[in-house]
Formats: structure tokens, C-alpha cells, sequence
């Protein structure tokens, strides 16, 4: 449908188009003027989301989220604010409120769970834009009752945000202070077996004497291997002189030996002269032969004598080896019983170290979540409280009246539209082509036209091409 047809339709169907339009106008604006008058209290809550945490000491980075501000929005208009809305008020006292609760549910259902939904869906909580601001309003028939409600919110708010930070806290409070004592009682009882086991084996903080027979047990170590040297050199030695005899050069190296030796090579070499001068029956020849054999003899005595002092020798080094070694042994089961009795003692010292860094760890918890529990300090805190407010806000007149104009006019375009739909008329000479496939040739103007500018009815005497298009012709 073109505009020339709609403004046809409209030109024709003037009076049901007008009808409706004032009809809905008049509607309109009698509601708006007989709506009783709304006041609209609004506060502010201010989110602190960059300063830190004071007793943890650090910035709560989820704070800094959009959806932190949500979720604070969330909590204002929770059925938890709204109860203790209720409560703080005592609004479940006004007779007129429990009325309207049995007029509307018939006594069914919570009557304080009823009241704080109504409550809650009537309140408005928006963020700001681009700020940490949270702008909180309430309408109402009575400024100071709907101040009062922004108020109420608001304080109800900042307490259940209190104790939802400080009950979490309280609870793990109670844990770490369970934990704290069963950790206490492990640490006691640690530190009574550490001591329990330091008197029964006779170790102190301060014990040195794993370190003194270590010592002892190293020195016997030295003179164990100085021992099996020595006895390994006498033994060689004994070997030699009982395969070498008076040969080897420990036995000429004896004084005694050596000077005997010395004393046999004279008597010989005088025995040699005195054979060559004297004869071998003389009577000197003869005695000093005698003396040369009994040198003899002497050094053979001497020479075995020798001998068996390296055997005696070599027997005391390998007893002496024999008692280093069992000392050795001896000392050597000592140390390792000490080092096993000072591993156990350590062992039993770790446990108690640990069950002290345990029981430091959870009390500094504790601690902490003690001061949390306590806190009385948040992040959100209020900005602007609400006052009464003495302007209305609503209804708004001017608005609702140009709504209902336009809303009026749109029913009255539809309407004219479908009862023309109904009751279809030619309105235009552009519908007479597509209609009856004809070419009009001329229009004539309407009788009620012409009789308003000549003042008589009587018909046109010529056609007027393409002129009122009231009525027309076609061929």
C-alpha cells in the first residue's frame, strides 16, 4: 500500500481513526492523572578494590573483576538482605502489610519471606558506569518510608557482607584451633620421646664423645697399619737371617758381632805368622788356635743369639698386631653402636622439629583467621545514605501522555486498516489499472464537491481529465 492510499483509507475512515486515538489519549492520561504520586529515595556504596587486604596484606586480585561488582549486586538484593530488612524494621508487626499478605496468598507460604521478596523486587541496584560506585533506589507512595527501606538495605547489606567475610573465618578459626591441639599434643609428645631416649642412653644436647672415639677409633685405624708394616720387616727380616745366617746384613751390623768378627780375623792373621815362625806344634800355635775356635764358637753363639731376637722380635710385633686389631674391632662396635644411637636420637630430634614447624605453621593460621574473624572493616563501605526526597518521581504526565498519543495513533492506523480491509473501496485512480485492466480516462468530481462550491446539484457539463478523484470513469 502506498502513502497516497493510506492517506485515502485515513481521509475516509477519519472518524474511527479519531475515535480511537482520543479514546486511548483520554485513557491514558485519566490513569496517569488518578496514579497516586511515587517517591524515589537513592544511595550509593562505594567498592574499594585497589586498596589491600589489611590483615593479609596483599591486593585481592578478583576484586578487580566485573563480576566482583555483580556479585556484590547479587548479595544487596539477596532474599538474606531482604529478611534482615524485615527484621531491622520489624515491618512483620504492621497489621496493614499482614493484610495484604492474607488478602494475596490466603495465609499461604512465609509471611516474612513474602514481604522481603516484595521488598527486594521493588528495589534497583546498578553499577555506575566506568566506576566502583553502586547507586541503590526504592520507589514508594512515602518518601520517608522509601528512604527508610534504601537505608535499611544498605545497612542490612554492609552486615551480611560483614559475616559472610567473618563467618568463613570463625568456622576456620575453630579448625586451626582443633588442629592447633592435636599438633600441640604431637609435639609433646615428640619431644617427651626425645627426651625419654637422650636420658635412657645418656646423650645430651652437647655430646662429644661420638667424636672423641672417633678420633680414638682412627688412631687405632694408624696403628694398625703402622703395626702390620712393622711386623711385615721383621718378618722379612727373621726369614733372612734363618736362610743367610750371620750373612745378612742385621747380623753384621750387630756391634757385638762385628767386634767379635774383628777380633777372629786378628787371631787369624796372627795365627797365620805365628804358624810360619813358630811351627804348628808350638805351644803358642796350638793355644791360639784354641782361642781362634772358641771365637768361633762365640760368634755362633752371638750370631743365634742375633737371630732369635728377630724371631722374638716378629712374634711381639704380630702380638702387638694381633690386640691393635681387636681393639680395633672393639672400638670399631663402639663407634658404630654410638653413630646408630645418635641416628635414632636424631631421627626422634626431626620429628620433634617438625612437629614444632607444624604447630608454628598452624597457629600462625590461626592466628590470622582469628583477626579475620574479628575484622571489622571491608572493602564496601557507604557512600551517600538516602534522604527523603520531595520531589516525585512519578508518575511522569508529560511522558505518559505522549506514549498514549502514540500508542493511540498507532491503534488507530491499525484499526482503520482493518475495518478498510473488511469493507474494500476503489480510493485512487492508480487501483482502477490493476483492478479492471483499464486505462482511465478522466475523473469527475463528486456531487457532494461541487454542490459545496456552486451551490446546486446539477451534473458537469464537461469532463475534467485526471481532476477530483471522487468518482471516475474508464472505457
Amino acid at each position: 500500500m502506498t502513502f497516497e492510499q493510506l492517506f485515502a483509507v485515513l481521509r475516509a475512515r477519519w472518524i474511527i481513526a479519531s475515535s480511537v486515538f482520543l479514546l486511548v489519549l483520554t485513557g491514558v492520561t485519566t490513569v496517569t492523572l488518578l496514579k497516586p504520586k511515587t517517591y524515589t529515595a537513592v544511595a550509593s556504596l562505594v567498592v574499594d578494590i585497589k586498596s589491600p587486604d589489611p590483615i593479609a596484606g596483599v591486593v585481592l586480585t578478583g576484586a578487580a573483576s566485573p563480576s566482583y561488582l555483580m556479585t556484590q549486586i547479587d548479595v544487596m538484593t539477596s532474599q538474606r538482605v531482604a529478611l534482615k530488612v524485615v527484621a531491622d524494621l520489624k515491618l512483620s508487626e504492621i497489621g496493614s502489610l499482614r493484610q495484604n499478605w492474607l488478602d494475596a496468598t490466603q495465609g499461604i507460604g512465609d509471611f516474612k519471606g513474602w514481604l522481603a521478596d516484595r521488598f527486594r523486587l521493588s528495589l534497583d541496584v546498578h553499577p555506575s558506569r566506568g566506576s566502583n560506585v553502586v547507586n541503590v533506589a526504592y520507589t514508594g507512595a512515602d518518601p520517608q518510608f522509601a528512604a527508610a527501606i534504601v537505608n535499611a538495605f544498605i545497612k542490612a547489606y554492609l552486615d551480611v557482607n560483614m559475616q559472610l567475610r567473618t563467618d568463613p573465618a570463625k568456622q576456620y578459626n575453630q579448625f586451626f584451633d582443633a588442629n592447633a591441639r592435636q599438633m600441640r599434643e604431637k609435639l609433646q609428645m615428640a619431644q617427651a620421646k626425645l627426651s625419654e631416649f637422650q636420658q635412657h642412653e645418656g646423650i645430651v644436647v652437647t655430646d662429644e664423645r661420638l667424636d672423641v672415639e672417633m678420633a680414638r677409633l682412627n688412631e687405632l685405624s694408624s696403628q694398625l697399619v703402622q703395626m702390620q708394616a712393622a711386623v711385615a720387616d721383621s718378618g722379612s727380616r727373621q726369614a733372612a737371617v734363618n736362610a743367610q745366617g750371620d750373612k745378612t746384613q742385621d747380623v753384621m751390623m750387630n756391634p757385638l758381632v762385628s767386634t767379635l768378627k774383628g777380633t777372629l780375623v786378628q787371631q787369624e792373621n796372627q795365627l797365620e805368622q805365628m804358624s810360619t815362625k813358630l811351627g804348628d806344634e808350638h805351644p803358642q800355635v796350638r793355644e791360639l788356635r784354641n782361642s781362634i775356635a772358641d771365637m768361633r764358637r762365640r760368634i755362633d753363639v752371638e750370631v743365634h743369639r742375633v737371630s732369635g731376637s728377630f724371631g722374638i722380635s716378629n712374634s711381639v710385633n704380630q702380638s702387638r698386631e694381633a690386640q691393635i686389631r681387636v681393639s680395633l674391632e672393639a672400638q670399631r662396635s663402639k663407634v658404630l653402636k654410638m653413630k646408630a644411637v645418635r641416628d635414632q636420637a636424631a631421627m626422634l630430634q626431626r620429628d620433634a622439629d617438625n612437629a614444632q614447624r607444624s604447630y608454628e605453621g598452624v597457629l600462625v593460621r590461626q592466628n590470622n583467621t582469628n583477626l579475620e574473624s574479628k575484622a571489622l572493616l571491608d572493602n564496601v563501605a557507604a557512600l551517600e545514605y538516602a534522604t527523603a526526597p520531595s520531589v516525585p518521581s512519578g508518575p511522569r504526565v508529560l511522558n505518559n501522555i505522549a506514549l498514549g498519543g502514540l500508542s493511540g495513533m498507532v491503534l488507530a492506523l491499525v484499526l482503520a486498516l482493518l475495518v478498510e480491509q473488511h469493507d474494500r473501496r476503489v480510493r485512487t485512480l492508480s487501483e482502477i489499472e490493476p483492478l479492471t485492466a483499464q486505462t482511465p480516462i478522466g475523473s469527475i468530481p463528486a456531487f457532494k464537491t461541487r454542490q459545496k462550491k456552486n451551490g446546486s446539484t446539477d451534473l458537469p457539463k464537461r469532463f475534467h481529465p485526471l481532476g477530483s478523484p471522487t468518482r471516475a470513469l474508464a472505457d
